[in-house]
């Protein structure tokens, strides 16, 4: 599998079999945490075809959507005309010190191939807070997705079916998917590699990055964290000075 797997995958096919249910119930968690103070400069990373920046937008929030997807970014444009979207790399972000919140949602950490690279992500996200600004990261709980893992799903998204086939490398923690989209007469392969972390881990680096864990859930709708959520939501503020 190429290291960069994920310049491939968040393509246009990305676009028509991402599904999400929840998104309303994310957007209005972001906006009661967002609202504690007042945070309305917002950062989201790899904010994708604008699922969850775009409604922000619309509630009043200064909203830039960041990407490396080209495809993804087009269609966030043709939705949302006057939304800010801003295509680059998450390792380098370029906006020291300009947001009160930045947010990173449906498991947008973990990309790359060497430790090193995603903390650079990390890092890069701290120096774009203020000081006191807020990270809000969503993740696959790495534990509940050790006990009930799912080797195999099968989805159909309209015309589209969409066979996830799954492998869990456990030394190195990461998840290894191999994505097939049949389309007719068409089939299509995609391949993608994530690293999973655990909140131990997760609060290392953060704290290595300038970021210090104020609050876990399990959800964005603010759920207690524990091995039966499938989600984790970390909220780390900015504390290096």
């Amino acid at each position: 599998m190429s290291n960069d797997w994920y310049i491939e995958y968040f393509d246009e096919d990305y676009y028509h079999f991402d599904h999400h249910e929840d998104t309303d119930l994310e957007v209005d968690g972001l906006a009661r945490l967002l609202d504690r103070r007042e945070r309305k400069r917002i950062l989201d990373i790899g904010c994708g075809y604008g699922r969850v920046s775009t409604p922000l937008r619309k509630r009043g929030y200064r909203v830039v959507g960041y990407d490396l997807s080209p495809a993804l970014l087009k269609r966030a444009r043709e939705g949302d005309p006057g939304g800010i979207w801003v295509r680059g790399d998450m390792r380098e972000l370029p906006f020291a010190g300009a947001f009160d919140t930045a947010i990173s949602l449906f498991n947008a950490f973990g990309y790359f191939e060497e430790e090193e690279e995603n903390f650079r992500v990390l890092k890069s996200v701290s120096e774009a807070l203020h000081p006191g600004g807020l990270f809000v990261c969503q993740l696959v709980n790495r534990d509940y997705l050790v006990r009930r893992f799912a080797a195999q799903e099968v989805h159909r998204r309209g015309d589209l079916v969409i066979l996830e086939e799954r492998d869990f490398d456990a030394i190195a923690n990461r998840v290894l998917t191999r994505t097939t989209v049949i389309s007719g007469a068409d089939r299509r392969e995609y391949a993608s590699s994530i690293r999973v972390y655990t909140v131990t881990e997760l609060d290392l680096l953060l704290a290595a990055a300038g970021m210090t864990i104020r609050e876990v859930h399990g959800g964005l709708d603010f759920r207690p964290y524990d091995w039966d959520t499938n989600q984790l939501v970390i909220i780390a503020e900015r504390t290096d000075r």
